[in-house]
């Protein structure tokens, strides 16, 4: 009887803490990104060493999935988050709702009121993934972007740049449910960056090798990971979580999100907040030669 009750004790504190714990931590990885991408170091336990060395510092956001047991009070650790944080650009890489259908129309305008409590100096950037689409969700989502100040990107590329650093942002339509095209133009950007929801989109994509960072979400990282047991989803079977070398200068990041799917748990993935720190680029200094200046009595004697 006494091994029953332990056994069963297990249970419910293994239930409570994938269902209840776990689902509301919130991680922070902070990635140190090198233009040659020889080396990427996680800095997450000194970032702020760093500083000198960054021109931008990106915040990824991912995979919220807001719905009627996930409602927009949760994205209150994430605001908390980043005002200590103090990215200067916000991106997020898809999947804002699980399914329109059943979304609660009276938390339209909390999710509003939240998601403007994100800050970035330097602005905020969203592309689709595929829940936004269900039950043609995708002109909600776009809305809400809109009255959050958002700038969602489909299919669509933006150029930036200030006295540190210069920016090309490509999104792309989500390409499980909607329809990405590879248009884009080539710029002299210092950065070139991609945005696509599914990480398994890389495969397909023409002249990857054009861009420095590659970030994408989906995944989940599974949602529950076991020893032997890590699903996986359509889009995100081959890259599911952390970063991957596509080619000698191209970069595949894959946060794991902060929302839930299926089930309302988390195992093994807590919901995490990703950082990209690129380099500053050190520019050569410039020698101007000194005038030679002529003394006055070698001026008056000629």
């Amino acid at each position: 009887m006494i091994f029953f009750y332990f056994c069963l004790l297990l249970l419910v504190g293994f239930l409570v803490y994938i269902f209840f714990i776990e689902p509301s931590r919130l991680l922070e990885t902070h990635y140190f990104i090198r233009k040659d991408k020889k080396k990427v170091l996680d800095i997450t336990s000194a970032a702020d060493l760093y500083q000198g060395k960054t021109s931008i510092v990106l915040a990824q956001i991912s995979d919220l999935h807001f719905s009627r047991w996930y409602p927009p009070r949760k994205l209150n650790r994430v605001i908390k988050q980043l005002l200590v944080t103090k990215p200067d650009m916000i991106i997020f890489t898809g999947d804002l709702i699980s399914n329109y259908a059943h979304w609660p129309q009276r938390n339209t305008k909390k999710l509003v009121e939240k998601l403007k409590k994100l800050h970035a100096p330097l602005g905020k950037f969203a592309i689709l993934g595929n829940h936004d689409y269900a039950h043609d969700g995708q002109y909600f989502v776009r809305e809400i972007f809109k009255k959050s100040d958002f700038q969602l990107l489909v299919n669509e590329q933006t150029y930036f740049t200030n006295d540190q650093v210069s920016l090309t942002i490509v999104g792309l339509d989500d390409a499980i449910k909607g329809h990405p095209t590879y248009k884009y133009q080539q710029t002299f950007a210092d950065w070139h960056i991609l945005l696509t929801h599914e990480p398994d989109s890389v495969e397909v994509i023409p002249h990857i090798e054009r861009f420095d960072l590659v970030m994408a979400g989906h995944s989940h990282g599974g949602q529950i990971r076991l020893p032997r047991y890590r699903p996986t989803h359509k889009g995100s079977t081959k890259f599911t979580h952390g970063l991957y070398l596509l080619a000698e200068k191209t970069l595949l990041s894959v946060n794991t999100g902060i929302g839930m799917t299926a089930i309302p748990a988390r195992l093994g993935v807590p919901p995490t907040v990703t950082y990209y720190h690129l380099e500053k680029e050190e520019k050569a200094a410039v020698l101007v030669p000194k005038k030679k200046v002529m003394s006055r009595k070698k001026s008056e004697r000629d």
